[in-house]
């Protein structure tokens, strides 16, 4: 009984510059993560009193002031799946790497990116929310705001690619188990 040993690919320099980049964005969104965190425990302690007061100067709610951490939160934890996201991405890119793509796993990865994927729309609509409340006390301080609610096609594509990808490569997976049954 024969058995097919992968070939890995590591000397694929599109797969090499891909881990580098991906590894990029992970330091990158993880710097980003821990910048918004020291800036909220700032907000929440020794500049309060210059956000409330620039929140009074444009004529906001005082509940603004919680509009802002609640914002900073939630840009916390899109990157938070943003993060989620590149490393399942990687995950797949190592397989490969290693001449394995098709693995029930990399299904598995395929079809968790696609919810994190709809985990980031679903967060990012009160971010949204957020930002539209707040647009007219921004441009009064002078800053100008783009609002961009709800879905966009972009995005309903990714997810559907996702789950369809994740069913390709699990059927690819049960198909090369059986190829390997066989032989």
């Amino acid at each position: 009984m024969s058995h097919h040993q992968p070939q890995p690919r590591s000397g694929d320099p599109l797969l090499g510059a891909a881990r580098i980049v991906l590894l990029l964005f992970s330091i990158a969104i993880i710097f980003g993560m821990v910048m918004i965190g020291i800036g909220i425990g700032v907000l929440l302690s020794i500049g309060r009193g210059e956000v409330l007061s620039r929140i009074a100067a444009v004529d906001a709610p005082a509940i603004a002031y919680w509009g802002v951490i609640g914002a900073f939160a939630l840009l916390i934890g899109l990157l938070y799946l943003g993060l989620r996201f590149v490393r399942e991405l990687d995950g797949i890119v190592g397989s490969v790497s290693e001449g394995e793509p098709f693995r029930a796993e990399n299904a598995d990865r395929l079809s968790r990116m696609g919810w994190i994927a709809i985990f980031a729309e679903l967060v990012a609509l009160p971010l949204a929310a957020l930002t539209a409340w707040s647009a007219p006390y921004l441009e009064k301080a002078g800053k100008h705001v783009d609002v961009d609610f709800g879905l966009n096609g972009e995005s309903l594509l990714m997810i559907l690619i996702l789950f369809i990808l994740a069913r390709v490569f699990r059927e690819g997976a049960r198909m090369k188990a059986d190829l390997e049954g066989t032989v």
